[in-house]
């Protein structure tokens, strides 16, 4: 009968015989390579022999082992998993940031003490179809990469994940602003501020914000990370190259990389844009959108003042209206593709599904339509 070969990383059975005026431990270990080899130790006891053999065994390269266990928790996965992927590197700091906020108030409360060996596809489906429509997606993320994560770990052997389905809702379409509403707004901008009787005087941040993203069409965090270094006046040009991320504090501020690297890019300002600037007040260097302490406005600051300034219209407008407004315009002017070179963004479709206000009107096909009707008189 053929002997039955050693797990990697395992020895076997240990012999002890004494050789001249030493004793000698040894055994056959199979090495992390496959191979079969023999472990000698010698030394002046026959105990001493088989601890110098243990020493000898325990510094020799073992095969890499699991972290986990099955009984671990989908917390104590979780925590691992985060681990895994900062220690990976594939994925922007603040990207892991808004997964782990994601997971500890929502996947965490859920499963968080349940059994990694006890997640079915069937818990994991409940869980989807109780968490609000905007966080699902990242859930199913975080659990499917995270049961992926314990797959390749050697904890588990199933997924509980990869059959579940995101529920289906009213998805609701791109809205951009009309040009008489885009009018409008900027003209709210200006004025607000003016009627206050107390408190400091307005001044020109908000108006020259609401045109930047209007212009341009970058996001609020580009708009807010921008320094009188990325604008070229006398080019008309500016440049993205870093985002202010509103995150948790230690990481709060400007960020000197933009969301993705499809959005460092540079970009063509408006007539509109540059007079906003100039009127703004060039520098030669620090925060274009700047407290009146001459930091960087924060996005979550930028919002709150764009909400108070349109309080009155009958409208409602966020910095991504904005951003939507100019892809749908430039979608329409110039085509899907440019406009999601203009927004920053890798794929078209993302720009077409999120960001192009549609039309719902068929082509002006009447004349093609006629030639053909025609023709066949």
């Amino acid at each position: 009968m053929p002997q039955r070969r050693l797990p990697i990383g395992s020895w076997g059975k240990i012999a002890v015989s004494k050789r001249g005026g030493a004793w000698q431990a040894r055994t056959y270990v199979r090495d992390v390579d496959g191979v079969r080899r023999q472990v000698r130790a010698q030394a002046s006891t026959k105990a001493g022999a088989r601890q110098a053999l243990a020493k000898a065994l325990a510094g020799r390269t073992r095969p890499p082992t699991g972290l986990l266990e099955p009984s671990a928790t989908v917390d104590q996965l979780l925590e691992a998993w985060l681990r895994h992927v900062r220690d990976i590197g594939r994925l922007r700091e603040q990207t892991v940031e808004g997964y782990e906020r994601v997971a500890r108030s929502i996947v965490s409360p859920a499963l968080g003490a349940w059994r990694i060996r006890e997640v079915t596809p069937a818990a994991v489906q409940a869980l989807l179809i109780n968490t609000t429509y905007g966080q699902r997606r990242a859930v199913r993320t975080i659990l499917g990469q995270a049961f992926s994560y314990a797959r390749l770990d050697g904890a588990i052997t199933t997924d509980p994940v990869s059959d579940t389905v995101i529920p289906a809702v009213q998805q609701h379409e791109p809205e951009a602003l009309t040009s008489e509403q885009a009018s409008r707004l900027r003209a709210a901008v200006r004025s607000w501020g003016n009627k206050r009787r107390t408190g400091p005087r307005p001044t020109t941040m908000l108006a020259c914000a609401v045109d930047l993203m209007l212009g341009t069409g970058i996001r609020v965090g580009e708009a807010c990370a921008l320094s009188w270094e990325d604008v070229d006046l006398e080019a008309g040009t500016v440049t993205v190259r870093a985002t202010y991320v509103d995150g948790a504090a230690k990481r709060r501020g400007v960020q000197e990389a933009p969301k993705t690297d499809r959005s460092r890019r540079t970009l063509f300002l408006p007539d509109f844009v540059v007079i906003s600037l100039v009127e703004h007040g060039p520098k030669d260097h620090g925060p274009v959108l700047a407290t009146r302490r001459g930091t960087h406005v924060s996005p979550a600051n930028l919002r709150r003042s764009l909400r108070a300034a349109c309080a009155e219209l009958d409208f409602e407008v966020t910095p991504h209206t904005l951003r939507r407004t100019l892809g749908t315009l430039l979608a329409r002017e110039l085509g899907t593709r440019e406009a999601a070179n203009q927004l920053g963004h890798a794929d078209p479709a993302v720009t077409l599904a999120h960001y192009i206000a549609p039309e719902h009107r068929g082509p002006d096909a009447r004349a093609a339509i006629a030639a053909f009707i025609d023709g066949g008189g």
